[in-house]
């Protein structure tokens, strides 16, 4: 389902009220008048009008908890620059070291649904059914499950001795994955292909289909600055394991407190946008709009 991504600036103005019942602090929100309309479903009326603000020539409109919003608004989530200096070499799938403005960050808008060949051995899918729902448990928006049909599926997992699901995998001497994306680089087909010759042991294709399903997750770039045994890095083990910041990237990556779907470029200039909005003042948050469409 496609989405055009939106953005609009709240203000945050806080003032106390008290009463012999309870003491609190009441938060009202505004919307500039013509992002209101953008925003936000509920007509106007003489009433609201009453509480109309003006700023730098611009009027504010007080969005009161009875009005519908035309969509979801997701608060803006903030890392720091050491994190987001990672995350941008992850996500974006730099080539050669150097950050490559064009590329685009890629998810998974809907659940990955995974449908097992005939070779892929009860144990071995118990193994990748378990990581998978780790995963899923730990991660908002991203859901990773069964389907008990290849026509229910949109995740192939298969080796050498089964049907060719994927023909851009058919002269893989190893193991590989194969993704699909749309316009608005929303990932929404996936395969992973491992030959059986060259895993031999049962231990070796699970860690290797686990290593290329995260991989596929987000089409991300693993890197030698992590520790070996993370999902991230480009070194091999046997004992790879979610670490706290494989976790910590993948939870980010499918937040919707960030801009989706955007090239480096957008990415890097939303973030630089927001730090200066939100430096002008401490009554100023900002929020990420999406349509329900």
């Amino acid at each position: 389902m496609k989405y055009i991504l939106l953005f609009i600036i709240l203000f945050l103005i806080s003032f106390s009220s008290f009463s012999q019942e309870n003491d609190e602090v009441r938060y009202a929100r505004y919307s500039y008048l013509n992002s209101y309309h953008k925003y936000y479903k509920t007509t106007l009326t003489k009433k609201d009008s009453l509480n109309f603000m003006f700023r730098d020539k611009d009027t504010l409109v007080l969005i009161t908890k009875d009005m519908q919003a035309a969509g979801s608004f997701v608060d803006y989530v903030h890392k720091d620059s050491t994190f987001l200096s990672y995350y941008k070499k992850v996500a974006f799938n730099h080539k050669n070291d150097s950050l490559d403005h064009a590329t685009t960050m890629k998810y998974w808008k809907n659940d990955i649904k995974l449908f097992f060949a005939k070779s892929v051995s009860r144990k071995e899918k118990k193994s990748i059914l378990k990581f998978t729902e780790n995963i899923s448990n730990k991660v908002d928006s991203l859901n990773i499950y069964e389907a008990k049909n290849h026509a229910d599926s949109n995740y192939v997992i298969y080796s050498s001795n089964d049907y060719e699901y994927e023909k851009n995998l058919k002269n893989i001497k190893n193991a590989d994955f194969w993704i699909y994306w749309n316009n608005d680089n929303q990932l929404n087909k996936g395969f992973i292909k491992i030959n059986k010759k060259k895993y031999s042991r049962q231990s070796l294709r699970i860690e290797k289909i686990k290593i290329l399903l995260f991989q596929s997750l987000g089409y991300f770039k693993l890197s030698d600055e992590f520790d070996c045994n993370s999902y991230l890095s480009n070194c091999y083990s046997e004992s790879k394991q979610i670490t706290d910041f494989d976790y910590e990237l993948l939870q980010y990556h499918y937040c919707y407190g960030i801009c989706k779907g955007n090239s480096l470029r957008t990415f890097e200039a939303k973030h630089e946008e927001v730090q200066k909005i939100l430096s002008k003042s401490d009554d100023l948050y900002y929020r990420f709009h999406y349509p329900n469409n």
